[in-house]
């Protein structure tokens, strides 16, 4: 009797060697995910979020769902849709099964805000993210000087010198992004400094002499047309008054008072944009000076360093 169990016995290991456990297939290559991988290194960002959605669909319970959500997000990013990134970031930022994962995510769904909403929703996300107290201690100090950096960032690019200096100055003395971080410091209080012109100024003179307020700002073109213009109608007025024409009179001045109202609109909106040129012209100088962007690399867990060129 011993000897016939031995033949069923060894048929049941067999089958149990053979048949794949739940957790070894789902490690396995899937063909959905890695031909949603494949079109996002392609560029083909829309068939890759088909792709990766029809993946999650067919396998909702996969260990690698969160990678295909947050290899939507990022294919949405690419195409413009950050609205949707944002609510595909969500949920790999919530689990806990990957905490790489998690961070990938952190750091891409600011990314994601920064063009949403960069003066609200970024700037208040990445303050959240560096006062965070559940971040991983081993990867914690690179992901809040991270946020420190892009904060200082959004800070200079809304024109808040003091502010973005503060935050560069509270990266980390021993972290990689510190060198940047302390130029910038140094750099950003400059931005207060620019000569700019004064809108109230650039009004004035233009009241008082047409045309004059954009000589201030820069425009020689509008300042000539500002007063050939309001001095054609001016002169235009005197001679039907002289003539004691008053119809022309009227339509004259009336056409005289709209220009010269315009000549003042014209020249302070001119001083706003040269400050607006100004500012930015040293945001793009400190990019190209700064242009390093520090992300999470998927591939072997660690930081990615990469520049960008801004043209």
């Amino acid at each position: 009797m011993r000897f016939r169990l031995v033949p069923a016995v060894c048929v049941v290991l067999c089958a149990c060697l053979l048949v794949p456990s739940p957790g070894r297939a789902a490690e396995g290559p899937d063909p959905y995910l890695d031909f949603a991988r494949h079109l996002s290194k392609e560029g083909d960002y829309y068939r890759a979020v088909t792709e990766a959605k029809r993946f999650i669909f067919l396998n909702p319970r996969d260990p690698r769902i969160h990678e295909a959500w947050l290899l939507i997000g990022r294919a949405y990013i690419e195409g413009g849709q950050f609205q949707e990134a944002r609510g595909a970031f969500g949920p790999v930022v919530a689990q806990r099964e990957r905490p790489d994962l998690a961070l990938e995510a952190m750091m891409d769904l600011g990314r994601c805000l920064e063009h949403l909403d960069p003066r609200g929703d970024a700037i208040a996300y990445y303050r959240g993210l560096i006062r965070e107290p559940s971040l991983p201690p081993e990867r914690a100090s690179d992901i809040r000087n991270q946020a420190r950096y892009r904060l200082g960032w959004l800070y200079l690019e809304d024109g808040r010198w003091e502010e973005a200096r503060q935050a560069f100055e509270e990266v980390e003395a021993d972290h990689r992004l510190k060198s940047s971080a302390r130029e910038l410091a140094d750099r950003a209080p400059q931005g207060g400094d620019l000569p700019r012109k004064s809108p109230a100024a650039a009004g004035l003179m233009s009241a008082l002499l047409p045309g004059s307020g954009q000589v201030y700002v820069g425009r020689p073109t509008d300042a000539a047309l500002a007063f050939g213009l309001n001095a054609l109608f001016l002169w235009g007025a005197a001679e039907a008054y002289d003539d004691e024409n008053w119809a022309v009179f009227t339509l004259l001045g009336a056409m005289e008072i709209g220009w010269y109202g315009g000549n003042i609109y014209n020249a302070v909106n001119g001083a706003h944009a040269y400050n607006q040129k100004l500012d930015q012209d040293f945001i793009k100088g400190l990019r190209r000076e700064h242009g390093w962007r520090l992300g999470l690399d998927p591939r072997h867990q660690g930081l990615l360093l990469s520049w960008t060129l801004n043209y």
